[in-house]
Order: C-alpha cells, then structure tokens, then sequence
C-alpha cells in the first residue's frame, strides 16, 4: 500500500446548505505523495436544492467529483451503494454536515500503512450557529449524541471504541466481504436509528480486521440550530437507545425482561415528577433526568419490537407446519 487510490464519499439527503460547505472544505484537502483520490457524493432522494450543489462543486473540484442517485431511502442503502461504486481501495466516509481538516487524508492514509488497518476512525469537534453555543443543560458526557468523538492524544490500534460515521475510513475489500452496512440500521428520512458503523465494526473485527482510532484525523462537526432544541434532543436519544438495545439482542440473542425494563422507565419518568414535587425541578436538573427516561423507554420500545416479532416468527412457523 506504498502508493493507493482512495474515495473520499458524502452521502447526503436534504442538506444542501451543509453539503456545501463540506465540498468546499475538500478543496484544500491535501493528497498523500504519490497516492491519488476521488470524491463520490450519493444523493438519496433528496428535494431541496443538493442537485444544484452537487452540480456547482462537480465543476470547482473537477476532474475528482462525481455523483450518483440512490432511489433506496436510508443511510445505509446510500453507503452500501457508495462501497460498491468506489474506485478506492480505502473508502473514506464523511458526512455532510461537517469541516474536513487538510490533513485528514494524509494522517488516514498513513494510518492504514502503518498499523495494516482495516478501519480507521479519527477525532470529530462541535460546530455551534454563529452566536450560539452548547445550551447549558447539555453536559459532556451527551455530546456524543452530537457525534462528538475525543478518545485522547495516543492511537488506539486494536480498539474496540466506537468510530463514528462522519470520520470513518475502510478497506473496501473488507468491508464488502463482511456484507457492507445493514440497511435494518442507519438513518431513514426522519428517524434517528442508529448503530450501524458499530455493527460493521464488530463483524470486521470478528473477522480478524484491526480497527485503529487516529486523533490526527479530524473533522468538526456542525451542529444546526434545530439539534439544540430539546425536542430534538430527547428524540435523539430515545433512537440511540433503541439502537444500542438492538444491537445487544444481535449479539445476545435475548432481549431483557420486558416487565423490568418497563418499570425501569416508569420509575425514571416518575423520577420527574419526584423532583417537580420537592421543588429541584431546574433546567438541568429536567433535562437529565428526561433523557434518562428517554432511553429506557427507547430500551422497552425495542424489547417489545423484539418480542413481538419473534411471537410472530413463532406463530407463522406453526401455521405453515401445520
């Protein structure tokens, strides 16, 4: 892997504004010695003005950028499309909403030269709306709902932390061979699952692939001014918690007791209602504990889609055997 080709891919729906600023970061983008890349941007199905973005950036960053329609909604549908249509070796994915670093191609390539890689996950900061900051009830440790990603200053070779999406970078080799991402997981439109960077990277290192973390590989994240509304917020972590409890039945086969976590989440809502009582009902003080209930109700929420569909499975079995 002296010298290589590499696809840096954006996929992207209804982000034009976003998208454009991620294009216009890639035109300081440096290219390693000797190695070369392209830029591939998957539209999926978007309505606003993305075409005219893509169309406008096809010309600033040409010969490199080109693009390709997925008609399959859902972010995992696009990223699967974008392995399969990558000339690349390494396939780099970010996202369109983000700052890419100058360097980040260079410190990634680098990476999987020297730790004989199969993914490759760097280091995301928070961009807040020009005179906006982080609100005040947001405490660090849900910045990752954000997709804030800061493991330190040291490489982690043979981690098994999660690297986030919109600094993720793989062998495509490695990646089609364990299946590609699962179109079960994965944004779609408006709903907020997730976890499917984290079920890729579990199968690629169950496979005998190296995952390394990269701090030198930095993106910065922009946060739009809708994501610091709390009503986004809860909603965010309702899904988050869905998709870690769908992932753990994945792995486990099992979901939990539904009965206990259902009165895990009533206790957590009655919490709320505990502290409005006695008086300690601050801002922050709300906002944490309505999270919390969030996710134990995304927890039951997915406990229960488990079960349901496996009395289901059950039930059609015996018909048919019957």
């Amino acid at each position: 892997m002296s010298a290589m080709f590499v696809t840096v891919t954006i996929q992207t729906y209804n982000h034009a504004k976003t998208l454009a600023i991620t294009l216009e970061s890639l035109r300081i983008l440096r290219c390693p010695n000797g190695s070369d890349y392209e830029i591939l941007v998957v539209n999926n199905n978007s309505s606003d003005d993305t075409a005219d973005v893509i169309q406008r950036y096809a010309k600033i960053l040409a010969p490199r950028l080109h693009s390709i329609f997925e008609s399959r909604q859902g972010l995992s549908h696009a990223r699967n499309r974008a392995l399969k249509e990558a000339k690349g070796e390494i396939v780099c994915f970010t996202d369109d909403d983000v700052r890419v670093d100058p360097e980040w191609l260079i410190v990634i390539t680098e990476a999987f030269k020297k730790y004989d890689a199969s993914i490759v996950g760097g280091r995301s900061y928070l961009i807040f709306p020009e005179g906006m900051q982080k609100p005040e009830w947001l405490t660090e440790r849900f910045e990752k709902f954000w997709s804030r990603l800061d493991y330190g200053d040291e490489v982690l070779v043979g981690t098994d932390k999660d690297l986030y999406g919109l600094n993720f970078s793989i062998l495509k080799e490695a990646a089609l061979k364990v299946g590609g991402f699962d179109s079960n997981l994965g944004r779609n439109g408006k709903c907020l699952i997730s976890g499917e960077e984290k079920d890729l990277q579990d199968r690629i290192a169950q496979a005998g692939g190296i995952l390394v973390y990269e701090p030198n590989a930095i993106v910065g994240h922009i946060i739009p001014e809708h994501r610091l509304r709390k009503r986004w917020f809860l909603k965010r972590v309702f899904w988050g918690a869905v998709s870690f409890e769908r992932l753990r039945i994945r792995k486990e086969g099992e979901c939990a007791s539904v009965l206990g976590v259902f009165i895990h989440a009533v206790r957590c809502s009655l919490s709320i209602v505990k502290s409005w009582l006695l008086g300690d009902f601050s801002l922050v003080t709300f906002m944490h504990k309505a999270l919390y209930a969030c996710s134990a109700w995304g927890l039951f929420y997915e406990d229960v889609r488990f079960g349901s569909l496996r009395r289901f499975s059950r039930m059609r079995g015996s018909c048919e055997r019957s």
